[in-house]
């Protein structure tokens, strides 16, 4: 099935697009940071039909294509009770039922052949360290199965082998006073946190710095040797989340030469009004920040309750056309899609 670059997409109106921005859209490279659709199922027990439309979730093939996608990061364990070892399973067992369309990506020649076979590839991530259970060859066995993207912790932690931080993270608004206060009094990375990292560096893992509390969030840029990601998360200044990274932990993921995936998720991107244009402004806050190569998609499709600040998949394209609109080169553009993903990838898992 080829991608339906020549179809609007599903869902709310929206302006006509030129033909210069849907060109730029589906030859650029896209790439998403973070997607829960494959966790949501399994920990319901449902059905793996990624081929099939189903409007139930953000997420699925036919709506895929029609946006663009070209590899999604697939969280195929997280903090919840679904089994990730089944999940892994049912994923590749989905991918091997539908060969022509789908494929697991380990590798950035991977990725690239993906793109040019107009497959959707899925690089398999962790989104907590739970599931190594203190276990450093568990690890090394979650790499042999495809895993190339580790989130160190959902939140959790404590004084357990297990866990990667000793404080848990808090999760909501908060003033940037509280999070200057934690820096000074909650724990940090754990031995087996600080051993996690120096591992996934040594495999070629992609240490995920999303949900991890601030002691720890410095701590890892201080150990990993590698560039360090936060693969769904937004600006503090601009929305106070604590799941948002401050201007200083931004300056931090730059220097180590990773990036930040902007969510979708509303309470990321605005406490009162979380629209198009405020996701937009996250954006281009990282590239005055930082620079444009820093930033990119996170959006944490089927990973939330509320609607998504782009309420599904095949409505992509609106992202590129507000960035167009805001006067954004054809380079900044491709870099954001996915280009800058794609240069982390090389260093991070080769």
């Amino acid at each position: 099935m080829a991608k339906q670059t020549d179809i609007e997409p599903r869902g709310e109106t929206v302006g006509e697009r030129s033909e210069h921005v849907r060109k730029l859209h589906y030859q650029s490279i896209v790439i998403d940071g973070h997607n829960d659709n494959a966790v949501l199922k399994g920990s319901k027990g449902l059905p793996f039909n990624f081929t099939e439309r189903d409007p139930k979730y953000h997420t699925d093939l036919p709506r895929m294509q029609e946006g663009g996608m070209d590899i999604q990061f697939l969280v195929v364990g997280d903090g919840d009770a679904a089994d990730s070892l089944s999940i892994i399973e049912k994923v590749y067992s989905e991918v091997e039922a539908h060969p022509g369309v789908l494929t697991v990506v380990k590798n950035v020649a991977e990725i690239k052949k993906a793109k040019s076979e107009g497959k959707v590839g899925f690089l398999m991530t962790l989104e907590d360290a739970k599931w190594l259970r203190g276990d450093l060859d568990i690890l090394r066995l979650y790499y042999r199965l495809g895993i190339r993207s580790v989130g160190l912790t959902h939140g959790q932690g404590g004084d357990e082998p297990h866990h990667i931080q000793g404080d848990r993270s808090f999760f909501g608004y908060r003033e940037m006073r509280d999070r200057e206060e934690e820096r000074r009094a909650k724990k940090g990375l754990t031995d087996f946190g600080c051993q996690l990292v120096v591992e996934m560096n040594r495999l070629g893992v992609q240490v995920d710095v999303a949900h991890i509390n601030d002691v720890a969030f410095f701590d890892v840029l201080e150990i990993s040797t590698k560039p360090v990601v936060t693969t769904h998360g937004n600006v503090f200044a601009l929305c106070p989340h604590s799941r948002n990274l401050t201007d200083d932990q931004i300056r931090a993921i730059a220097a180590t030469g990773g990036m930040m995936g902007i969510a979708f998720v509303p309470g990321f991107v605005d406490q009162s009004n979380p629209t198009l244009e405020r996701l937009l402004d996250h954006i281009e806050y990282v590239a005055d920040l930082v620079g444009i190569d820093y930033v990119g998609i996170g959006s944490d499709y089927d990973g939330m309750s509320d609607v998504p600040v782009i309420p599904e998949v095949s409505q992509l394209p609106r992202l590129t056309e507000g960035m167009v609109k805001r006067g954004m080169s054809d380079e900044e553009v491709a870099k954001v899609l996915g280009g800058n993903f794609l240069r982390v990838l090389e260093v991070t898992i080769g």
